[in-house]
């Protein structure tokens, strides 16, 4: 764990205070195992009628992190057919660059409630396992671009068709730690019904 994580560890307050998200990995891995330890702690996040929505993708090898760039650059071809050789090629470093990838799978209620109590809890679960993950020193980023409802990618990845992506985490030990950004005071939020 880096020193200047390891600081700012603390109280729970200090933890979802200081939790930031990371961009800028070192290449130290991060383990399947590790990752699986986290979730079993972070499956504890509120569930109504305890549906448990989720399940997970993980991708940590060099091999998993290769078919994931071919996965994604199938998709981007059709999406984004005008991208040159050089966007290509830094696209599949970033990819290859990053330790471990998560995806977050959220199944989809025909009922629209239920459907929405099932994305709370698992929005519910990814923060857990942030917080669990900063506790140990690692940090991520929670991924939920256009290309995460892409029915070709998530047929790629071996989704139902009553699944859809919840989050893409991309996890690691931080090799830098941004600054917090000024949140708007809770009280300017507020209004009481009296």
């Amino acid at each position: 764990m880096s020193d200047t994580l390891q600081a700012k560890k603390g109280s729970i307050r200090e933890t979802v205070r200081n939790r930031r998200t990371i961009r800028k990995f070192t290449h130290d891995p991060v383990p399947k195992e590790l990752v699986l330890e986290l979730l079993e702690d972070a499956v504890y996040a509120p569930n109504h009628r305890l549906t448990e929505p989720w399940r997970f993708i993980y991708i940590g090898t060099e091999s998993g992190k290769k078919k994931h760039a071919d996965n994604l650059d199938a998709v981007l071809k059709e999406i984004k057919p005008n991208r040159t050789e050089e966007q290509i090629k830094k696209f599949r470093k970033h990819i290859m660059s990053v330790p471990a990838f998560l995806f977050v799978v959220v199944k989809e209620d025909e009922n629209e409630r239920a459907r929405n109590d099932d994305f709370a809890a698992v929005s519910c679960l990814v923060q857990n396992l942030q917080l669990l993950a900063w506790e140990k020193g690692i940090g991520m980023v929670w991924k939920s671009g256009e290309i995460l409802y892409n029915r070709k990618l998530q047929e790629l990845m071996g989704l139902n068709s009553n699944e859809r992506f919840a989050a893409l985490l991309q996890i690691g030990y931080p090799a830098e730690i941004p600054e917090a950004q000024t949140r708007t005071p809770a009280k300017q939020l507020l209004t009481e019904l009296s």
